[in-house]
């Protein structure tokens, strides 16, 4: 849910708080990922490891953080998810699972877990959503996609978002309206011209990753640790802003190849900081 991301994000922010040069220029697309994260780390306490198949798909993310933990595994058929099935650990344990299908075009027509119960159709450029989504019965969502399949408008109830993109996909403004197309919100992104180590995984579920990070939109959570959430910028983001307000700035550190392995956050003034292990 978007809103426990924010709540994880600033969970994280006020544990990396206690526990401990980027480049804008972004029109060469950047080489495909020949290497795949291991662990996002902050300390033995407060890690990431992930696992991958032998064609370096994701099938396992397991966190542990100071006061719980979480196992998540997905199952494909081909490259297409099918199943992700999460446990966590702690105070509050849990189980749960979601499950995925897909029209004969290979596109996401239906997704299913605890609070989602979601059909899609497509027509054109345009997808509706029905059903059970995030939780609220019976709602309706419109999207429109360009011509790389990337999301451009996200229509809901109360509310429209329009996104934009750079030359080679990255998102990089998301500005909300209300019904009368009055602003409700503007937020701008910016990159560095290095890998994204987390691009490439879960682009069969990117409609269904969408709605989980801008359905009612208010702002951008897609950035900091657990980067496979929303794995689809080619690019590291740099910043993100609310109109000329810094909401986050991210400062990396790079391997001889260009890999991210040391990254400096601010996130709303707060700083942190994590290291990224990689496998081949």
């Amino acid at each position: 849910m978007k809103n426990n991301r924010f709540l994880l994000t600033a969970l994280l922010i006020s544990i990396l708080s206690i526990s401990c040069s980027s480049d804008d220029d972004n029109s060469d697309e950047p080489l495909e990922t020949r290497k795949y994260v291991k662990t996002e780390k902050v300390s033995e306490n407060l890690k990431i490891d992930y696992e991958y198949n032998i064609e370096n798909i994701l099938t396992k993310a397991k966190g542990n953080y100071p006061n719980f933990g979480y196992e998540s595994t997905f199952t494909y058929t081909g490259n297409y998810l099918t199943k992700w099935k999460e446990v966590e650990t702690g105070q509050f344990p849990s189980n749960s699972e979601q499950n995925f299908t897909y029209d004969a075009q290979g596109r996401l027509s239906k997704y299913i877990g605890p609070s989602e119960d979601v059909t899609l159709t497509y027509s054109a450029n345009k997808v509706t959503l029905t059903g059970t989504i995030e939780g609220d019965a019976n709602a309706t969502v419109q999207l429109e996609l360009n011509s790389d399949g990337l999301i451009t408008k996200f229509t809901e109830a109360n509310q429209y978002t329009i996104f934009q993109y750079d030359n080679i996909g990255n998102m990089v403004s998301a500005e909300s309206f209300d019904n009368n197309s009055d602003p409700i919100a503007a937020f701008t992104i910016t990159y560095d011209a290095k890998i994204n180590p987390f691009y490439g995984q879960f682009r069969s579920i990117y409609i269904e990753r969408f709605i989980e990070f801008f359905w009612e939109f208010d702002g951008i959570y897609v950035s900091g640790m657990e980067g496979y959430s929303f794995p689809f910028q080619k690019n590291n983001i740099t910043a993100i802003k609310e109109n000329t307000i810094a909401v986050a700035s991210y400062v990396y550190m790079y391997d001889a190849e260009g890999y991210p392995t040391d990254v400096n956050e601010e996130y709303y003034g707060d700083p942190s900081q994590y290291t990224l292990e990689y496998t081949r």
